[in-house]
């Protein structure tokens, strides 16, 4: 009797330890749900690191925007084709859009079309 005992308890608080350590697992709030949380933190942090790198960027623009006189020329010039008094804009024309029309650049009807339709085409 005395030496079932010592066997009774151990097996009573391992079966113990493995009942709490599925349900810490397992229950609601549990080391699962701790994982995932760990994941969701992880990419988070992730877009707080792009969203700073992104924010950086827009003050480095708008600094450049505030301070440097050349910078909102050069935007101006880009984005809405400003140009100065007496300059000369050269506009180079994509070859690629000419196709619609069926003759090249030098007005060369192109094989298997009509020179005369082809050129009332671009005359539209």
């Amino acid at each position: 009797m005395e030496r079932s005992k010592p066997l009774f308890l151990l097996a009573a608080s391992s079966l113990f330890f493995v009942l709490m350590t599925v349900t810490a697992y397992y229950k609601s709030n549990g080391l699962k749900d701790l994982q995932k949380l760990e994941v969701a933190i992880a990419k988070v942090r992730t877009e707080i690191k792009d969203v700073r790198r992104e924010n950086a960027r827009y003050r480095h623009e708008l600094d450049s925007l505030n301070y440097s006189n050349s910078y909102v020329e050069a935007i101006a010039r880009e984005n809405l084709g400003l140009v100065k008094p007496g300059e000369v804009v050269y506009e180079f024309v994509d070859t690629s859009v000419m196709t619609d029309h069926n003759i090249d650049l030098a007005g060369a009807a192109r094989p298997g079309v009509d020179n005369k339709t082809a050129r009332k085409q671009v005359a539209k």
